[in-house]
């Protein structure tokens, strides 16, 4: 209850600022930006990495409990052993969306496999989830609210039992820093970087004095990659008083604030 009520905390926190500064911000609104402004060659610069599988689009449905599960001890298991043949475990998805992964399972098989997965994980309760994976088919089961290290254990059915098949491990870190690189002569430049390990979505919006939508203003979304190189964004916010405020969307970090006048 104490991690929820902080994690509720920093999301809220988010609207509230933007709150504050579209309010104070209002009455100092400046005329456009110059024509003959030149801007920067590009408004945004570095690698971009949207997930191959969007967040939260591609659940598991929850299958059904066909019967017993036939525990194994953790001393007892082997990593990617594979015990049923072509159902197996494939790429992990990490994401800073609600601390989500999916544990991708693939079957190459002619006919739909059933399988118990349990997932250990330091920062919460071992959670189980029973799928079904269509014949040569790919599903995602989802687990949210992972963060860290954590394993995944598969047990398959094979008409009486779950059986234990394989394991694998990943760590969902969702960590993007934001700082500001350049604050003058009308405009403003923010490095973003993933130094996680998960998929994020960075949200970056002008709130004053330009808070439509277009090249230097407004609202922009970035998708840094995760451990790699940053992002650069450009805003063209004159000089009248600004705010803007960077947000890992729909994530547990706090957000990041900037305000000045130029």
């Amino acid at each position: 209850m104490k991690i929820q009520f902080f994690r509720l905390r920093r999301v809220l926190s988010a609207s509230a600022l933007a709150l504050v500064v579209a309010s104070t911000s209002a009455a100092t609104v400046s005329a456009a930006p110059s024509q003959g402004q030149q801007p920067p060659k590009s408004f945004a610069s570095g690698p971009q990495s949207k997930p191959p599988v969007e967040a939260g689009k591609a659940d598991a449905p929850e299958g059904k409990n066909l019967g017993p599960t036939t525990l194994k001890s953790s001393s007892t298991v082997t990593p990617m052993l594979g015990n049923v043949s072509r159902v197996d475990f494939s790429t992990f998805y990490n994401y800073c969306y609600r601390d989500l992964v999916y544990t991708t399972l693939h079957n190459t098989t002619s006919a739909t496999q059933y399988a118990h997965l349990y997932l250990y994980n330091g920062t919460g309760p071992t959670r189980d989830l029973y799928v079904s994976i269509p014949a040569n088919g790919t599903v995602y089961p989802a687990f949210y609210g992972v963060s860290g290290a954590y394993q995944v254990y598969l047990y398959t059915w094979n008409g009486s039992s779950y059986q234990y098949d394989e394991y694998k491990t990943s760590t969902n870190n969702c960590n993007v820093s934001v700082s500001r690189v350049y604050n003058s002569g009308g405009w403003v430049e923010l490095k973003i970087q993933n130094t996680g390990t998960a998929y994020a979505t960075q949200a970056s919006t002008e709130l004053a004095p330009y808070p439509g939508s277009g090249t230097y203003t407004g609202t922009h979304y970035d998708y840094p990659t995760a451990g790699g190189a940053a992002i650069y964004r450009w805003f063209y916010v004159g000089t009248s008083p600004y705010g803007i405020v960077s947000t890992t969307a729909n994530s547990y970090l706090y957000p990041y604030m900037f305000y000045g006048d130029l």
